[in-house]
């Protein structure tokens, strides 16, 4: 072989291995190129996903606030219908004394608490519309009772005891009432000749027909003076006969409740609110 010859062949092979190098360098380069491509367009994507993530749980807490908002400003105007209901004023109001519109209200602000939650918050909401459900129903069904009482608490508001007789025969009629049983209770609670049925019901019966009679007998001076009327008379008289309770403690007791549920809300919605944590996924 010519020494012409082996010069260009090995010239050549340079040659080749200069392009394969190059071209080995190029891929290196370009799977480089690639890998970076990719953590850019992970990086790019992991950014639009946090920042959509953010964007979603600020309008969420937007829209909790205002379902709160809501909820805690009709829930105090249904207190203080409430509360307004047991003062002298209430019970010469009869817009005050009907709390079923600021009920529904009540419940349709709950209806988008239930839609937001979360159920930390629910749950406290709940109990509050409950609570404001049974302090309606107990002033629409036993409120006529209660207003009779508050006409006769007016004339003895400075009294003692001794000076309100009929009070205290009440209250010693409801303690006989509450020696009685539950179905005894209800026997008495549904009859249409209550005294009979009292009889009936043996010993226990007799003490209670004795102050029932006295607690009617007492209250009878007060509609002669037209201070209540004979059908108020009769139904201070049954309540106190078939309840344990007075329909005024009652009252207090689910207002009470009321108060509870509604402080409980507030707290509950307010660590909601400021909670920054991040939801779990």
């Amino acid at each position: 072989m010519s020494p012409e010859l082996i010069t260009a062949i090995a010239t050549l092979a340079g040659v080749a291995l200069g392009i394969a190098g190059t071209l080995s360098a190029a891929r290196i380069q370009a799977k480089g190129s690639h890998a970076q491509a990719d953590a850019t367009l992970r990086a790019a994507q992991t950014t639009a996903i946090t920042q959509y993530a953010a964007t979603l749980e600020q309008q969420n807490r937007a829209a909790q606030r205002t379902a709160y908002v809501g909820f805690l400003a009709l829930a105090r105007d249904f207190v203080r219908r409430a509360e307004y209901t047991r003062t002298p004023e209430g019970d010469r109001d009869r817009s005050a004394q009907d709390l079923r519109e600021p009920l529904h209200q009540v419940q349709t602000a709950f209806a988008a608490v239930e839609l937001e939650g979360p159920e930390s918050v629910l749950v406290r909401a709940r109990e509050f519309a409950d609570e404001s459900f049974h302090f309606q129903d107990r002033l629409e069904v036993e409120g006529h009772v209660y207003r009779a009482m508050n006409k006769l608490w007016a004339l003895h508001f400075d009294d003692s005891p001794r000076g309100f007789p009929a009070i205290e025969s009440l209250d010693r009629l409801r303690a006989v009432t509450g020696r009685l049983s539950r179905d005894d209770r209800m026997h008495l609670l549904c009859s249409s000749d209550i005294l009979s049925t009292a009889d009936s019901l043996g010993g226990t019966g007799a003490r209670w027909r004795t102050e029932f009679l006295r607690a009617k007998s007492l209250l009878m001076p007060y509609v002669e003076e037209a201070v209540i009327t004979e059908g108020e008379a009769q139904a201070i008289v049954r309540h106190a006969g078939t309840r344990e309770c007075s329909v005024g403690d009652l009252l207090t007791s689910v207002q009470t409740k009321m108060d509870t549920a509604l402080n409980s809300f507030i707290l509950a919605a307010r660590t909601h609110l400021n909670d920054t944590a991040p939801e779990p996924a």
